[in-house]
């Protein structure tokens, strides 16, 4: 397994016995975070009070799974903080037994910056002087760069641009699914998630409740006064260049926005413990049609 930078991995998602969910994506974690779009004064000084216990909780969690995952061991400590790996969507899990099949050798791991081919397998490094790796079969794990597949879309320079956003407008969709100023295309899943699979739903659902007629696109400058509130938080929790942004910390927040858009009632939970307390799934939202 060739590795340019290590992401954080995590073994089984439990913390103490308690969920990553729960301490990083309830409603009550979501308090902690400042600044999300659209969340007013109040909420915001009360994140701003309740960040301590935040670091804390990421400290804790990051100081528990260096414990219990030998990744200092075998050079896969990564170069980012745990707390930005989550809201940033740099969390996976790793498979079950990984650093047991590291040590016994049936997986083997190596650190390159730069990879490139040769007659039988890879170099890894510079071309001159990297290691050869014998090789029959390379499969190219390395993910894409969501902004330029969206810019691909478009023949005109100045749509490209537009669509995709940039350094000072990372979150360029209102909703994270329709341009302010393309309204006629939809876009699912350009931005991120934690578990993407059931948010990219979402959008799917709130793109079919606005073809269906059941709420109206607001006006543009009341679009991009929500998108200009997401971009600001997207570059203050979280956003890796090239790719769409992130907003695994802020989900149940957005999911929110949606409903109350398509209107559903937001509060899916029954239970104001279980609202607070346990974090948002697909099952959450299935009545939504």
């Amino acid at each position: 397994m060739v590795c340019r930078s290590p992401g954080r991995m995590v073994n089984g998602g439990f913390v103490w016995g308690v969920s990553i969910g729960r301490l990083f994506m309830s409603r009550l974690a979501e308090l902690m975070v400042p600044h999300k779009p659209g969340e007013g004064l109040a909420l915001t000084l009360l994140a701003m009070l309740l960040s301590p216990l935040r670091w804390l909780i990421t400290k804790l969690t990051e100081a528990y799974f260096m414990a219990h995952i030998p990744m200092r061991e075998h050079g896969m400590v990564p170069d980012w903080s745990f707390a930005w790996n989550v809201s940033a969507c740099r969390l996976g899990v790793l498979p079950d037994r990984f650093y047991d099949r590291v040590a016994e050798g049936s997986v083997v791991i190596r650190r390159a910056r730069s990879v490139s081919f040769c007659a039988d397998g890879l170099v890894l490094g510079e071309e001159d002087a990297g290691e050869r790796v014998e090789a029959d079969v390379v499969v190219l794990a390395t993910g894409f760069r969501g902004a330029d597949k969206l810019r691909g879309i478009f023949a005109s320079p100045r749509f490209r641009e537009m669509v995709a956003g940039g350094p000072d407008n990372p979150a360029p969709l209102y909703r994270q699914c329709v341009h302010p100023r393309i309204p006629q295309m939809a876009v699912i899943g350009y931005s991120d998630n934690s578990s993407s699979t059931y948010v990219y739903e979402m959008m799917a659902k709130w793109v079919a409740h606005l073809l269906d007629g059941a709420f109206r696109l607001p006006g543009v400058a009341r679009m991009e006064r929500s998108v200009a509130e997401w971009g600001e938080y997207v570059k203050r929790h979280g956003v890796v260049d090239g790719e769409g942004p992130c907003i695994t910390a802020a989900s149940t927040w957005y999911h929110d926005e949606l409903c109350r858009d398509m209107g559903y009632n937001p509060r899916r939970k029954k239970g104001i413990l279980a609202e607070w307390l346990q974090p948002y799934g697909p099952a959450d939202y299935a009545g939504i049609c």
